[in-house]
């Protein structure tokens, strides 16, 4: 599978919560790897964790800027810091179409991170996605 290019939406799921929603406009495969392995973007994702990734196209960078503020405030993703209003969004933007994606040498990356080399960081955040599992599967947070 190529690695899509373009304006991406992705959005990272622990479980089912969604824990993380990006975007970029390098490869997605780059931009994945980046999460896990460059500084300081590392620490935020716990690739262990990770259950799927899922991506939408958009036509304009515009768009993809839009959707991607719309969707952190709709979805309130735990492992989003920047962007979250504390109020509710007012308005409703079409749906998109999410697709799957595996990263080519996930499983090769997953050995290559030992569960440990950072886990006090991803204890401490993963806290924040075991709360937000319950909001899901309660039907108060979070998207399938």
């Amino acid at each position: 599978m190529a690695s899509p290019k373009g304006f991406i939406l992705y959005r990272i799921y622990y479980g089912e919560c969604m824990a993380y929603l990006g975007r970029t406009k390098q490869s997605l495969q780059a931009r994945i790897r980046g999460h896990m392995f460059v500084s300081p973007m590392r620490r935020a994702i716990d690739i262990h964790n990770v259950t799927r990734i899922e991506y939408t196209e958009l036509s304009t960078e515009a768009d993809m800027n839009l959707y991607e503020i719309y969707f952190i405030n709709l979805w309130k993703p735990p492992l989003n810091v920047d962007d979250k209003a504390r109020d509710s969004l007012t308005i409703r933007l079409p749906e998109l179409e999410w697709k799957e994606f595996v990263p080519a040498r996930w499983e090769e990356w997953k050995k290559e991170l030992q569960p440990d080399d950072l886990y006090g960081w991803h204890q401490l955040r993963n806290e924040k996605i075991k709360q937000s599992n319950k909001l899901y599967e309660s039907g108060k947070g979070g998207t399938k």
